[in-house]
């Protein structure tokens, strides 16, 4: 027997899955059948949409890019990262490494009371290449989800920077109820969010299926980004 205190895989609670065994029961008690929803006309809102505190993002702004704390948490205790770029997929995979590897990035720190805090990174070379080649605007900042994926590397943090979140700069505008001056940021979703709900079924299907393994091979680290820049790819590195 089936042990429902502990059994949450479909993301119920004993208590819930419990009700739907009773409901199941019943049906087959009385010689009816469960009906049938065929999910291919059905969209799935992106989780940008929702609350974002507990789900690895990682933010870009003029200059720097900062990982947020459930990224930091779910790779507790590690300081240094390797940030692969990769221009054609338009992704970021973040690589865990320790200090003597020679292109490591920290993206951590213990703060004074020994808790692993983020930190914010500061590079204008890499980061203003990252605008570049996603043609994003310097002036605004960015927010990407990222995901946990396996790769040759072990287990990686992976950003896709084509469905990042543009955030404006803070605008005045007038509080019709109280007359006061205030400031407001207007978020942005990407394209092809626009008169939709979200992705098709068939659609998520298909990225879950993709997302479990992240080869590594399209991939280039932070130098060998900055040569394959200066050789075309993805624009002039001294513009």
């Amino acid at each position: 027997m089936m042990d429902t205190k502990n059994d949450k895989s479909q993301g119920y609670t004993a208590k819930e899955q419990e009700l739907i065994r009773q409901l199941i029961q019943a049906r087959l008690e009385q010689q009816s059948e469960l009906s049938y929803e065929n999910l291919d006309e059905y969209e799935l809102p992106p989780r940008t949409q929702f609350s974002m505190l507990n789900k690895p993002a990682v933010t870009f702004k003029h200059r720097q890019m900062t990982f947020n704390m459930a990224s930091i948490r779910l790779f507790d205790g590690v300081k240094y990262i390797l940030p692969f770029t990769s221009v054609p997929k338009k992704r970021i995979a973040v690589v865990t490494c320790g200090e003597e590897e020679s292109e490591s990035v920290e993206w951590a720190r213990k703060n004074k009371k020994g808790v692993w805090v983020n930190k914010t990174i500061t590079s204008d070379e890499y980061v203003s290449k990252v605008f570049k080649f996603m043609n994003w605007d310097e002036k605004c900042r960015y927010k990407v989800m990222g995901r946990v994926s396996n790769s040759e590397r072990g287990l990686v943090l992976v950003f896709d920077l084509s469905e990042a979140i543009l955030f404006t700069t803070p605008e005045e505008y007038v509080d019709k109820k109280t007359g006061e001056v205030k400031k407001r940021q207007i978020k942005y979703y990407p394209d092809e969010y626009k008169e939709r709900i979200g992705k098709t079924y068939r659609d998520y299907l298909a990225r879950q299926q993709m997302s479990f393994f992240e080869p590594l091979g399209e991939y280039e680290s932070d130098q060998s980004q900055e040569d394959a820049m200066l050789n075309g790819i993805g624009g002039d590195a001294n513009e």
